[in-house]
Formats: structure tokens, C-alpha cells, sequence
């Protein structure tokens, strides 16, 4: 196929790829008219190779769009566009000084375009230099003349980066210039941000309502954040529209964690009410979470853990125990699917299903005696695969403590210890067959399976806030920006766009 057919292929396949959400080089209304339009026999040849290489990046063909997208700038060496994309293409794939070469020099044709500058900061940033991309970002706030797509988009990587005072000083200077309602309402969702990680709860209770209906924000960390710090035990109604609001606006797989999130708060609510009719409430708006988590992410156990509790709650018992089948599959290493199931379900095929009144223990423990700390990650593998443990959990060095929850119907304390030092040091070299391992049992206590259900939560994921840091993934955290297609301004094929 000739470049010429190939070039009108891809404009008939309607490219629409933005580089801000507020700056749209090729817009949709652009791709609605060139399908219509005939293909022209002048059309030059980098811009060929430029759009071709945004279709393969589109499909996630990342060798053939870098080589294209070189091509691209081998033709048309001054096309700004054309180096911002090469330059977005290779930091993605962490070429990240062949990046900075291609930003340096878009920066020197157009240097009023936020991308070249971003674009550096950003490198670096990934390079490991935090403090050089901060003072590029810095050097960005002090400009007093720029658009607000360069103040907003550089605050944007701040907030990435938790440089939550830079990020609130570009977006106040973003603000300042905002002139449509997307602008407004955009800046403001991150001004939003910004007092809900800065604890300044007054602040943002006064932007609430604004930011959740003018314009709902797509950034689960607001979501989860205001669920966290402005809903009380008695405010069902707004955490019902909030996680509606959510529903609405969350779309991408990684979300997930925010709504597996946003159902563990709306369980601690429901914990904290005393009132019957608050607490169902809270429970419902949980299991609508963990279910929104589990359709984004059918693969992962713990929402299918989290929504069992709260069929247990519910007294819906049926549908907790194809929750915990379900998990069991899914995540064959972990106990406490298996634990519930053979503990504490009367009889799973009959219509009228019963909890039995199984006594559960959590001992804390203190663990003595490995000779090398890598060892504990294997001595916990051990205990978890003991019949009769749901959950278990150790940290520290030399000296380690922990948490064991287990069934003494099943198996006894005694027995568990015996039981894991003869399966721990099989595992081993048979050199270390002699290491003085000592678990000791410092306190026991009765818990409850709701109980189970929560410690095994907290144990593994930490508090809900802290657990936030997970909504971002470090790797991909800068994949904000796309690449756009450039347009040709001259018939005569030259490279300017």
C-alpha cells in the first residue's frame, strides 16, 4: 500500500488524540471533516509518518510508532508537534535523554508551549533527579505570562509528585486566567485536592458541593479522600451520592482500588452507627462498591473478600459463600476463604444456610531465632498453609512480632507451633535444620468473623488513607498527556504545522 493510501486510511479511521484536556490540536469536529474530504495528492510526507506513528501508538505498537515517529522528524525537523510527540513516545518507553533532547529542541521553536517544559521536568523526574524536576516546575510557577494549560498541567505533576504547595500555587495562577467552565471547574477539583490532603477539612466541606455537581471529578483520589475525611456516621444520603457520583465518573480498570476503598469506609461508617437503619444503609452503599471493584477487576480477591463480609452482615449467606468460592479460586494461597468455608458454613447445599458458633483466637506472637530476616516471608507461608488459620501476619528484624488467627476446634496452639517448625524446615537447606526457632504466644483474645473479615483488611492494606498511595501507579503516572496529529499548513509539504 502506497504512503499516500495509507495516510488516507488513517484519516478515515478518525484520529482524535489531544495534547491537554483543554488543548485540542485535532479536534473531533476536525476528524468529521477531513473523513469527508478527498485525499490530496500534495500531501507531504512527514505528515504521513506523523500520523501513522500516533495509530501505532494508539495500538500499542510502540517500535514501529517510534520509528515512524522518527522519520517523521528526520523530514521535518522544525515541526514542534512533531518532536513533542517523539519526545512524549520515547519517555514512556524511559528513553527518557533521548526525550529531553526532543523536548529541548520543540522548547526552542516554541517556547510558550507548557509540553517541552513539562515534558523535562517530567524526565528527569523519572530519571531519579526529583530536585531538578522540581525547579524546572518551579522556574514554570514564576512565569507571570503563560496560558492556563501551562499552569494547570505543570500543577498536575506536582500533585503526582506530592508537592502539594507548588501544585496549589500554579493552580491559583491557573485560576486566575480560566476562562471557560471546564477551566474553572478543573481548577478547582484540584484546589479540592489539595485541602483534602492538607487536612484543611473547613476548606474543602465549602468546595463540596460545588465540585461534585458542576463538574464530578475523574481523579478517584478525590473520591476516596472526601469519603474518608468529610462524610459522617449519619450521612448516608450524601455517601450514596458521592458513590453514585463515582459510579458515574470512574471508568478505567485501575479505579477499582478506589471503589474497593470507598466500600471499606462505607463499612466503617456503618461500625460506627448504632442506629439499625444507618447501618443497612452503609452496608448497601458497601456492597455497591466492592461489586463496582469487582466488575472493574473480576481477577482480584479481596473485593470478592470484602462484599462476603458484608453478605455476612446482611445475613445473605448464599451469596457470601459464592463470594468465598469465588475467591478461593481466584487466590488459591490465601486461607481465609477455605477457613470460613469449612469452619463456619452449616451445610453450603441447603436451603436454610447456618454460621456455626466456631470459637476464632488472635494470638500475638513474638518470633525468635532465624538466622537471616528473608527467611520470615517463608516461615509465614508456612503457618498460613496450617489447617484451621485464617490469617497471619509478622514484621520486623532479628526479633519479630506478629498476629496469628486461628480455630482452636481445628488445631491447638501447641500443635500449630509443632506443626510449623516441622514444615517450616523443610523448606530449608538442610543446613538450617537446626535453627533455634522459638514462637512464643504473648496474648490471646476471642474475635468474631466480622472481626476475621476487618484485621485480615487492615493487616494486608494498611489504613484506608495510607493505601491512597496506590491509586497511583508509579510507572504510568505520567501517561496523562497524548500524542496529537499534527495538521499541515502548507500545500507545498515544508514542515510547518
Amino acid at each position: 500500500m502506497s504512503p499516500k493510501r495509507r495516510f488516507g486510511m488513517l484519516v478515515f479511521m478518525g484520529l482524535s488524540l489531544s495534547l491537554s484536556p483543554f488543548t485540542c490540536v485535532f479536534a473531533a469536529s476536525e476528524v468529521s471533516s477531513l473523513q469527508n474530504q478527498p485525499l490530496k495528492s500534495n500531501q507531504p510526507d512527514w505528515l504521513t509518518h506523523a500520523t501513522a506513528a500516533c495509530l501505532m501508538w494508539r495500538q500499542a505498537n510502540l517500535y514501529e510508532a517510534i520509528r515512524e515517529g522518527k522519520e517523521a522528524c528526520r523530514l521535518a525537523p522544525d515541526n514542534e508537534i512533531v518532536l513533542m510527540n517523539l519526545g512524549l513516545m520515547l519517555q514512556s518507553t524511559e528513553e527518557y535523554d533521548a526525550a529531553l533532547a526532543c523536548y529541548e529542541k520543540a522548547g526552542r521553536i516554541d517556547p510558550g508551549h507548557y509540553l517541552p517544559y513539562l515534558g523535562t521536568a517530567r524526565c528527569w523526574i523519572m530519571k531519579g533527579d526529583e530536585a531538578k524536576g522540581i525547579e524546572i516546575l518551579k522556574n514554570m510557577s514564576s512565569r507571570k505570562d503563560a496560558g492556563f494549560d501551562w499552569y494547570y498541567m505543570a500543577a498536575q505533576t506536582c500533585l503526582k509528585i506530592k508537592q502539594n504547595a507548588l501544585a496549589e500555587t500554579l493552580i491559583k495562577s491557573a485560576l486566575n486566567i480560566a476562562k471557560t467552565p471546564d477551566q474553572l471547574s478543573s481548577a478547582r477539583n484540584s484546589l479540592f485536592l489539595i485541602d483534602l490532603r492538607e487536612n484543611r477539612v473547613d476548606e474543602a466541606r465549602e468546595l463540596y458541593k460545588k465540585v461534585f455537581s458542576e463538574y464530578p471529578p475523574k481523579d478517584a483520589e478525590i473520591y476516596v479522600r472526601a469519603a474518608a475525611a468529610l462524610l459522617n456516621a449519619n450521612d448516608t444520603v450524601r455517601g450514596k451520592e458521592l458513590l453514585s457520583c463515582a459510579l458515574n465518573n470512574l471508568k478505567v480498570k485501575q479505579d477499582s482500588k478506589a471503589f474497593f476503598l470507598l466500600g471499606r469506609i462505607f463499612q466503617d461508617k456503618a461500625r460506627e452507627s448504632s442506629a439499625k437503619q444507618v447501618k443497612a444503609c452503609w452496608l448497601e452503599a458497601a456492597s455497591s462498591a466492592y461489586t463496582q471493584a469487582i466488575v472493574m477487576a473480576p481477577k482480584t480477591a479481596e473485593s470478592l473478600l470484602a462484599r462476603a463480609d458484608v453478605y455476612m452482615q446482611d445475613g445473605k449467606l448464599s451469596e457470601m459463600i459464592a463470594d468465598l468460592q469465588t475467591a478461593k479460586e481466584v487466590s488459591k494461597a490465601d486461607p481465609l476463604p477455605e477457613f470460613v468455608l469449612d469452619n463456619f458454613v452449616e451445610d453450603s447445599s441447603a436451603k436454610n444456610i447456618r454460621l456455626k458458633s466456631s470459637k476464632i483466637v488472635k494470638a500475638k506472637v513474638s518470633i525468635v531465632g532465624l538466622s537471616c530476616d528473608c527467611h520470615l516471608s517463608k516461615l509465614v507461608g508456612t503457618i498460613r498453609n496450617i489447617k484451621g488459620v485464617a490469617c497471619v501476619s509478622a514484621s520486623g528484624r532479628k526479633v519479630f512480632s506478629g498476629e496469628i488467627i486461628y480455630s482452636p476446634s481445628v488445631i491447638s496452639m501447641d500443635d500449630l507451633i509443632s506443626k510449623t517448625r516441622t514444615e517450616f524446615f523443610k523448606v530449608l537447606p538442610p543446613k538450617k535444620s537446626e535453627e533455634p526457632l522459638t514462637i512464643k504466644v504473648l496474648q490471646e483474645e476471642s474475635v468474631s468473623l466480622p472481626d476475621v473479615f476487618k484485621h485480615t483488611c487492615d493487616t494486608r492494606f494498611g489504613p484506608v488513607l495510607p493505601f491512597q498511595e496506590s491509586l497511583v501507579d508509579y510507572y504510568n503516572r505520567f501517561n496523562d498527556i497524548q500524542l496529537t496529529v499534527p495538521k499541515s499548513a502548507a500545500a507545498d509539504g515544508s514542515g510547518e504545522s
